[in-house]
């Protein structure tokens, strides 16, 4: 009886009217209606038992899409602008009194408002950096179907609203188009790419190169959001004055939840079905002030019951009132089973398209319609502008990559792709992917045309391929002292094709000679990103306690106050496919990195070890610890804020190596016996002149043990310091410094 009862259900699901889109509504509509069945039907033994399975079934699957309920930034950035600006409150009265008079006229039939086809010209801001983020047109465009049927009443699961509130669903009649001229005056296919490492902000300040918000509703796609939100709107009011120093008004939203193909899903396809409710003037259903669940609210709308909100599908939810059902299907809840909007929300997003306030009503004009290309009059004669992407800067021979069409301005009805060194030299469709055949930097082609013109894109460092060099064993260092080795081995990536890249300088090290810099003096823009990536190295004899990454940095700042939101940051990763996949093994997070102060000037860290450098930490995950050919990559983050970021004295899994050039000293000759010991030891420091000498200890991971001499003058020729059995109170691996003439060398001292 159970299994026919669960197959009925399904069965219902599917011929009748009320038939459910997506799979998650399917299991939780089951979940709801089996739940009650068992309670009313459950009793004997067997049935339990075989209802286990099926609760279970039921729950996992449920569990699967309530663990995806999306979150959306729209409270936390409201409250940020109001604290920032408490006049926005006032504005929102203000406005709250415009819509009801709004509402009055237009209940009564004289709206006072625009009666023809309401149209929203739309611009997507694609900020990526050639990975899944850079989203393809063709998802662009099936969320703009979304859009459209969602804000016109024709999508299909609106048969699915409950009794409750089928007589509600609102047609909003507002159609959204992508823009077919851009601000100037160019003809665009409404989506604009940067190549940016703000995707990884996902805040605010990612929101580049805005187009007038008079003329356009501008969205904005990333990898990552800042505090782990899908996405984030303004009403119209807090962003009537726009921030000076920051865009604010549009839409920011992750990558996966843009349309319902490629990188997205059905599941989170009404995500920006949401945001733009915000744009449009329109509160989660429990109000503004509390996370859904937590406290009855309400959003100002009269036909939307006062509610908790839901993260889940509940359809029979009525925590708030007694006997009042809550419209958890609304666009605005968290359900994931959203399909409608109310009338009442319907009127309150008319009222903020004919509003002056934040420029809404000036976007739907026919002047800006007729401007930006959305007319259904206009006609697009224009040639395309060629445009590409790779999905990777990096990888090895053997390893195929993905480039991608991104041209823009006309449509594209013929393209013809032009590839060095690979397997097929010309290529033809949107999306290739391509085999090289040589190590190096690749020179890759695009040419595009149409009926009114054609342009070639060209670009000669598309992606590096790297050849198989030398393989190295753990442990492994680097100091950087050998020019040869260090272009040889080493890789630098520098994605934003500017002056800030790495480079390996003689202008100062932590010990020895060189280091390797990133010359951020002279940036010219925040979260600029610059890559260092090592050669292969096998890792897989590793024990436990060498599963380290140390080195040591030094970066000072050109900016005074310390509190700004961008500092100057660094990540390690580690690969074992040659950058298929990275892991990460360093991150400094929200930790300031600025160890050498402020420097208006081009900083360069000349002076003692423990005043100018610091050395950093890292732990290989066991993602990668078995890898026997493991590159490492260095990603600094720099800002306008930073000055120039110095690395050096790479260390991989404990190596320790003698470093130091004793010519900038006034040492001749270090020996250090019995090496290894069991008890103590003595340094024996040959002077070519009697000087000032300081002589330290240090553990593996750099930090000081004890000061064995400190500044005293040392006289001509052999002096000797003795290192007592307390001083190394562990067996291990210890580091010998000594120091004149303001440079420090450095010797190993190993305590079986």
């Amino acid at each position: 009886m159970i299994c026919n009862y669960t197959v009925i259900i399904c069965a219902n699901i599917f011929t009748s009217n009320k038939w459910f889109i997506t799979f998650e509504v399917i299991m939780k509509q089951l979940y709801y209606q089996f739940y009650s069945f068992l309670k009313q039907t459950l009793f004997m033994k067997s049935r339990v038992l075989s209802a286990v399975f099926l609760c279970q079934l039921v729950f996992i699957s449920f569990n699967i899409y309530a663990q995806s309920a999306m979150t959306c930034g729209f409270d936390d950035a409201r409250k940020k602008a109001i604290a920032e600006n408490p006049d926005i409150l006032i504005r929102e009265r203000m406005q709250e009194d415009y819509i009801k008079e709004f509402e009055r006229n237009y209940r009564k039939g004289s709206r006072g408002a625009r009666e023809d086809k309401i149209i929203i010209p739309i611009v997507f801001h694609i900020v990526h950096q050639g990975g899944p983020e850079n989203i393809s047109d063709a998802q662009i465009y099936d969320q703009m179907r979304i859009l459209n049927e969602d804000y016109n009443k024709l999508n299909k699961d609106t048969n699915i609203v409950v009794s409750a509130f089928d007589s509600l669903v609102a047609n909003v009649g507002i159609e959204f188009r992508l823009a077919k001229i851009d601000p100037n005056g160019n003809c665009t296919n409404g989506i604009d790419r940067i190549y940016s490492v703000q995707t990884y902000q996902g805040n605010d300040y990612s929101k580049l190169n805005m187009w007038p918000r008079s003329k356009y509703l501008n969205v904005w796609v990333v990898k990552t959001m800042e505090n782990g939100v899908a996405g984030y709107a303004y009403i119209p009011s807090t962003v009537a004055i726009e921030n000076a120093n920051r865009p604010m008004d549009g839409i920011i939203i992750l990558q996966q939840y843009i349309g319902s193909i490629q990188t997205a899903n059905a599941t989170r396809s009404r995500a920006l079905t949401h945001e733009i409710g915000h744009y449009l003037n329109l509160y989660h259903p429990w109000g503004s002030d509390n996370e859904p669940g937590v406290a009855c609210g309400d959003d100002l709308v009269k036909d939307t019951p006062t509610t908790k909100g839901s993260t889940t599908c509940n359809l029979n939810l009525s925590d708030c009132l007694p006997g009042t059902i809550e419209n958890v299907q609304n666009f605005m809840d968290y359900s994931y089973c959203s399909v409608m909007f109310t009338e009442g929300q319907k009127i309150r997003m008319l009222a903020a398209v004919n509003d002056t306030t934040a420029r809404r009503s000036t976007l739907i004009s026919q002047a800006n319609l007729a401007a930006v290309g959305v007319l259904d009059s206009f006609t697009s004669p224009c040639p395309p502008k060629a445009a590409f992407s790779a999905n990777k800067s990096f990888a090895c021979l053997g390893t195929k990559i993905r480039f991608t069409d991104n041209s823009y301005n006309g449509e594209v009805d013929a393209r013809e792709w032009t590839i060095s060194n690979a397997v097929q030299t010309v290529l033809t469709d949107p999306v290739i992917d391509v085999d090289f055949i040589q190590p190096g930097w690749q020179t890759v082609s695009l040419k595009v045309l149409n009926a009114f013109g054609e342009s070639i894109a060209t670009d000669t460092m598309a992606v590096y391929i790297s050849e198989a060099p030398t393989v190295y064993t753990a442990p492994y260092s680097e100091d950087f002292e050998d020019e040869a080795r260090f272009k040889a081995d080493w890789t630098i990536l520098n994605p934003e094709r500017n002056r800030n890249q790495f480079s390996r300088t003689s202008d100062a090290s932590a010990s020895g000679n060189s280091s390797v810099l990133v010359n951020n003096y002279y940036s010219l823009q925040d979260a600029d990103i610059d890559e260092l990536i090592s050669p292969p190295i096998d890792i897989s004899g590793l024990t436990n306690n060498d599963l380290t990454l140390t080195f040591d940095y030094s970066l000072a700042t050109k900016n005074t106050d310390f509190s700004i939101d961008l500092m100057d940051s660094i990540v390690v990763y580690g690969s074992m496919n040659c950058g298929t996949q990275w892991y990460q093994v360093y991150n400094n997070g929200k930790t300031s990195l600025v160890n050498g102060g402020y420097k208006a000037g081009y900083y360069v860290p000349n002076g003692p070890y423990e005043v100018y450098w610091k050395k950093l930490k890292g732990t290989i995950p066991s993602t990668i610890r078995a890898g026997k050919e493991v590159r490492f990559k260095f990603q600094v983050f720099s800002t306008t804020k930073g000055n120039n970021f110095y690395i050096d004295n790479i260390n991989i899994g404990n190596a320790i190596v003698e470093t130091g050039i004793l010519d900038k000293t006034s040492v001749s000759n270090i020996s250090i016996y019995p090496n290894p010991t069991t008890k103590e030891s003595m340094v024996d420091i040959e002077l070519k002149e009697a000087t000032n000498v300081s002589v330290t200890l240090y553990d593996i991971t750099g930090s000081m043990v004890t000061s064995l001499v400190k500044d005293q003058l040392l006289n001509q020729g052999s002096n000797m310091v003795r290192i007592d059995d307390n001083a190394t109170p562990s067996k291990g691996i210890y580091m010998v410094g000594i120091k004149s003439n303001g440079v420090e060398v450095f010797r190993k001292l190993v305590k079986q």
